[in-house]
C-alpha cells in the first residue's frame, strides 16, 4: 500500500498539529515496514520531520504554498492530480481535505473550535470555519478524531455518519517528557530564563480569547495578593492571534513583574519547566486533546485545568479542574491544590495515566484504518 501524508499546517512546529504529525511520522516508521509512505512538505517544514526508514521519502512543495490560500487551493487542483498515485491520502488537518478527490481520503479533526469559542479567529476565518470546512470534512472517506469529545462536535456540527469516525488518541513523546531532578531543572531553567523563584507554568500560543491567559492573569493576581506568595507566573509560548490583548493585560497588572513571556519554548526545554513548576495550569476554553496536561504529569508536575471540552475527558478524574469562564474558580483551585501538595501517590498516578498515550499505539490503530480503507 502506498500512503500520501500531507504535512501542511505545521507552522513552523509551532503548533498542536506539528506535534501530532511528527510524533505519529516516528511512530509510524517505527511500527510500519510494509507500506510505503510519500510525505508531502513545503520546504520551510520539510527537515522538521526526522525519516530514518527507507519506506519514507519527502516530496518538497514551494514553501510559498504553505500560508493559508494558497495551500487550500493547492490541495484542491495540484494535490488531485497527485494523489491518484496513493492507493490512501491522509490529510491530518480538517482545513485542508479536498473537494476533488482521485483515491481514499483519511483526515484527522483535531477539534472544531470555531463552533464553541465565538472569536478563536477573524470574521472571514470564523465564516470559513463554519460554513466551509463541515462540508470539506463530509468529503473525507473515514475520519480520525483526537478525542471522543471531537467525535461527537464532528457529528453534531457535520452531520459526519458516526460509523465512519475513528476515535484514535494521540501520544507523547515518552523519551522526552520525564521528571528532571529538581535541582538540574532549576539550574538550567535560571540560565536560560533567569527563572530563580517558584512559579506556575501555563504553555499554551499566546491566543486571546481562545487561551484565557486574561481570566489566568487575574487569578493569578488574586493568588499573589492574598498568599503574600513569591510565585511567578510563566506564559510559555509564541504570539498568536489576539497576543496583544494579553501582553496589554499583563502590564497594567499590578504584579506585572511577576508575570513572565519566555515566549516559544522547544519543546526540549518543556520538561524543566514541568518538572521545576509548583503547578502546571491549563486554562484554555476549547482543547480537541491538550498534550500539556499529560507532558506535565508525564514530568510528575501538579496539574490543573479547565472541566470544558476534551480536557476531562484527558485528565480522567485524576486533577483537580475549574470553570475556565470564572477566574475566581481558577484561583480557588490554584490556592486548594498547592497548600495541598502535590503527594507521591498522585504524582505517580499521573505519571502512569500520561504513560498510557503511547504514539506507537496511535500509529498502530492509524494502520488499521488505511488498511480499512485500501
Amino acid at each position: 500500500m502506498r500512503v500520501g501524508f500531507s504535512t501542511f499546517g505545521m507552522d513552523g512546529g509551532r503548533s498542536g498539529v506539528a506535534t501530532y504529525i511528527c510524533g505519529l511520522m516516528h511512530a509510524l516508521q517505527l511500527e510500519d515496514s510494509d507500506n510505503t509512505y510519500e510525505l508531502l512538505s513545503t520546504k520551510h517544514d520539510a527537515d522538521r520531520i526526522a525519516l530514518t526508514h527507507p519506506n519514507f521519502d519527502t516530496k518538497i512543495i514551494p514553501s510559498i504554498l504553505g500560508s493559508p490560500l494558497p495551500s487550500l487551493l493547492w490541495h484542491n487542483t495540484v494535490l488531485a492530480g497527485l494523489a491518484k498515485k496513493y492507493d490512501v491520502l491522509h490529510i491530518p488537518s480538517a482545513r485542508r481535505i479536498p473537494f476533488a478527490k482521485r483515491t481514499k481520503v483519511v483526515a484527522t479533526i483535531h477539534d472544531l473550535a470555531a463552533f464553541s469559542v465565538d472569536a478563536k479567529y477573524d470574521a472571514g476565518r470564523m465564516l470559513f470555519n463554519r460554513k466551509v470546512v463541515p462540508a470539506m470534512i463530509r468529503r473525507a472517506d473515514h475520519l480520525i478524531a483526537v478525542s471522543e469529545f471531537t467525535k461527537s462536535d464532528i457529528v453534531r456540527h457535520t452531520g459526519y455518519p458516526e460509523e465512519h469516525i475513528s476515535v484514535i488518541y494521540s501520544g507523547i513523546n515518552r523519551e522526552l517528557f520525564q521528571p528532571v531532578a529538581d535541582d538540574e531543572a532549576r539550574g538550567r531553567l535560571k540560565t536560560m530564563y533567569a527563572l530563580e523563584r517558584p512559579f506556575f507554568v501555563y504553555v499554551s500560543r499566546l491566543e486571546h480569547p481562545a487561551k484565557n491567559h486574561v481570566r489566568l492573569i487575574e487569578a493569578f493576581e488574586r493568588f499573589k495578593l492574598e498568599n503574600d506568595s513569591a510565585h511567578q507566573l510563566v506564559l510559555a509560548g509564541a504570539d498568536w492571534h489576539g497576543a496583544q490583548a494579553i501582553r496589554a493585560r499583563a502590564a497594567c497588572s499590578p504584579v506585572k513583574d511577576d508575570i513572565v513571556f519566555p515566549g516559544f519554548v522547544p519543546q526540549e526545554a518543556l520538561p524543566l519547566l514541568y518538572s521545576a513548576c509548583d503547578l502546571m495550569v491549563f486554562p484554555s476554553l476549547f482543547e480537541g486533546f491538550g498534550f500539556p496536561v499529560l507532558e506535565a504529569l508525564a514530568c510528575g508536575a501538579p496539574v490543573a485545568c479547565s472541566d470544558s471540552s476534551s480536557l476531562k475527558e484527558i485528565a480522567a478524574d485524576l486533577i483537580p479542574v475549574f470553570d475556565p469562564s470564572d477566574s475566581s474558580a481558577i484561583f480557588e483551585c490554584m490556592e486548594s491544590t498547592v497548600s495541598k501538595g502535590w503527594s507521591t501517590e498522585l504524582r505517580a498516578r499521573g505519571m502512569e495515566h500520561a504513560l498510557r498515550f503511547d504514539w506507537r499505539e496511535t500509529a498502530r490503530s492509524v494502520m488499521e484504518v488505511y488498511r480499512l480503507l485500501a
